[in-house]
């Protein structure tokens, strides 16, 4: 999926059974997703990039949205094998390949792809300005890189009083969602990754005014940010090359 400890990637082998099941039953994550799709202005015979590609959430969705092509990559085996037997069974292998690759170590030539997207998966990057240098050499001209993730700032120091309350407001809501929309495993997922964002374990959230900034400093024209609709902590950026 992209660059993480080794206790984190244990994390992502245990919970890769349960993803689907979990996170993946939240409507406000597929509401999301969506969002990304319809920002990154797909069409058909594009060729896209999905970094992070879990168990093929987002994938799926741009498939349903443009008769496009993808290549998914990511770091986590079990996460893959999820995606890879998901593939299989809906026959749609030929539209998506899956590669075990890094974020931090993109191997792909100049200008290959037309939209790079990665949804709740770049804020493990801790360095995230190198990842989004090379994704922007790996688009063509006037290809998108569009990122949906949470807007939450969990920099500073972690004795930070303020920094705590800041995470705190983020996470209260979604605790509440992750119990109506998962139930109880849900909830428990929900409640062992929010001390991950505390303690910065793995997880480095930045806000989406950090992403832009990001963005422009590695050479986008233009980015345009969107929040979700009755939940604005979660948005999507396009930046245009």
């Amino acid at each position: 999926m992209e660059s993480t400890t080794q206790p984190t990637r244990e994390w992502f082998k245990d919970w890769a059974n349960e993803y689907d099941n979990t996170l993946g039953k939240i409507k406000r994550h597929h509401q999301l997703l969506e969002l990304a799709v319809k920002m990154s202005k797909v069409k058909d015979g594009e060729h896209v990039l999905d970094i992070g590609i879990g168990t093929g959430l987002t994938s799926l969705k741009f498939l349903k949205a443009a008769d496009c092509t993808i290549i998914g990559i990511d770091n986590s085996r079990d996460m893959m094998d999820i995606c890879t037997d998901k593939l299989d069974k809906l026959g749609i292998k030929d539209k998506i390949e899956c590669r075990m690759m890094n974020a931090v170590s993109l191997d792909f030539p100049k200008e290959s792809f037309d939209i790079v997207v990665s949804t709740v998966s770049l804020h493990h990057v801790k360095n995230k300005y190198p990842v989004i240098k090379a994704i922007h050499s790996i688009l063509k001209p006037g290809g998108r890189f569009v990122i949906g993730d949470l807007d939450v700032d969990t920099t500073g120091k972690l004795t930070d009083s303020k920094r705590l309350m800041r995470i705190l407001d983020y996470l209260m809501p979604e605790l509440v969602l992750a119990l109506k929309d998962g139930g109880i495993e849900g909830f428990s997922r929900m409640y062992d990754n929010g001390k991950k964002h505390i303690l910065n374990d793995g997880e480095y959230c930045i806000s989406f005014e950090q992403w832009a900034d990001i963005c422009y400093r590695a050479g986008f024209a233009k980015v345009v940010v969107k929040s979700m609709p009755n939940f604005e902590r979660f948005k999507a950026l396009c930046a245009y090359k």
